[in-house]
């Protein structure tokens, strides 16, 4: 038996009550919550991003169980309500204390590396090339990387080199990820998880930063085009 969207008005009702079920592992602010190291923080996050997120989870480009069931039955104009939603909400920050208090670890010196400058033998750009100088990411489809939970952003990598997260061709995530060795992933997971910024950023502009890395789920599709339509990054 299959089911049709639901075509949910998004005048109909208050949007908030309707996501109580993120809360749990998202925040009630969309924030992150402590608890969840297996789930990203949404707040601020570019809207067009989010969309696709959760497009690919209904769709098959991202595959988890619980997201997957939640979303399988919303209609794209729910979808994006959503996206739109959390995009509103003040981006994460992190204490000041807390920044000032971070300590080095031994994998600091590889990750910086990796995040600011890449590896050109590899064919690896940058992250701050595509998701800004301050990791806040990119309007409309770049996300935020800073304060991440580290395991969340080492099961993206994993699923992106074992095909369970997809996007359209080029899939510039997925060659990244094969690229780098699992001592690099988990080395730039902790140093991300760590950072962050004491007042909220919002997402650079659309064309602020010229990307150095043809990525198909970079460009915004329509509606009919490429069911697994996951985006750029975690």
């Amino acid at each position: 038996m299959s089911f049709a969207p639901f075509a949910v008005a998004a005048e109909s009702a208050e949007l908030a009550p309707r996501l109580a079920a993120c809360a749990s592992c998202h925040g009630a602010q969309g924030e992150g919550a402590s608890a969840s190291e297996y789930a990203p923080h949404l707040a601020g996050k570019p809207a067009q991003y989010l969309y696709e997120q959760l497009r690919g989870f209904r769709d098959g480009g991202r595959q988890h169980l619980q997201m997957g069931w939640l979303v399988r039955h919303l209609d794209d104009a729910y979808l994006r309500e959503i996206g739109a939603f959390y995009a509103a909400l003040p981006p994460k920050t992190a204490p000041a204390e807390v920044l000032a208090a971070r300590v080095e670890r031994p994998g600091d010196a590889i990750a910086r590396r990796l995040v600011e400058q890449g590896d050109a033998d590899r064919g690896l750009p940058a992250c701050s090339a595509c998701h800004g100088a301050d990791l806040v990411g990119v309007e409309p489809g770049v996300p935020a990387l800073v304060g991440l939970p580290a395991e969340y952003v080492v099961a993206q990598f994993g699923a992106w080199r074992t095909g369970v997260r997809t996007a359209v061709a080029p899939d510039c995530m997925a060659d990244i990820a094969h690229a780098l060795t699992p001592a690099e992933i988990r080395a730039v997971a902790e140093w991300l998880a760590v950072q962050g910024h004491s007042e909220p950023r919002r997402p650079a502009q659309a064309g602020s930063l010229a990307l150095p890395k043809a990525c198909g789920a970079n460009s915004p599709l329509a509606p009919a085009e490429a069911s697994a339509s996951s985006e750029v990054s975690p």
